[in-house]
């Protein structure tokens, strides 16, 4: 049960960390305006139908790696699949608030909801666990 639980909050860690990572190469590539406070949920509401495309498939992405890394490490210190589908479910949760909180389009609604559920079972595949025990 401790393998468990370590492999979820490293996992999840990992998941973030990797989210985190890959947004800051989006913002690289895809800055900001310079008069827009990123920590402003309304300033990034305003402007978020002028985000290029590129931009919102680098959040995918983003979302995406995250819940593939993270799952897949989870799944191997916990031996359990059941730690990368959490993991996969901590990622979900976090792009809900996110479009709960800054407006985005259908599309990436979808795609938050459908991606780390792929990631979750690409990272169960490649880690060769199965669910339960």
């Amino acid at each position: 049960m401790l393998k468990l639980f370590l492999g979820i909050a490293v996992g999840i860690v990992i998941a973030f960390m990797t989210v985190a990572i890959a947004e800051s190469v989006g913002h690289q590539l895809y800055p900001l305006p310079a008069s827009i406070d990123p920590r402003d949920a309304a300033q990034l509401a305003g402007v978020m139908d002028a985000v290029p495309f590129g931009a919102k498939a680098v959040v995918l992405a983003a979302w995406f790696l995250g819940a593939l890394i993270g799952g897949y490490l989870a799944n191997r210190i916990a031996d359990r699949a059941i730690a990368g589908w959490v993991v996969a479910a901590a990622v979900i949760l976090s792009a809900v608030a996110t479009m709960l909180v800054i407006p985005h389009p259908l599309w990436m609604w979808a795609g938050g909801m459908v991606l780390p559920v792929l990631a979750a079972w690409l990272s169960q595949q490649g880690a060769r666990v199965t669910l339960w025990r």
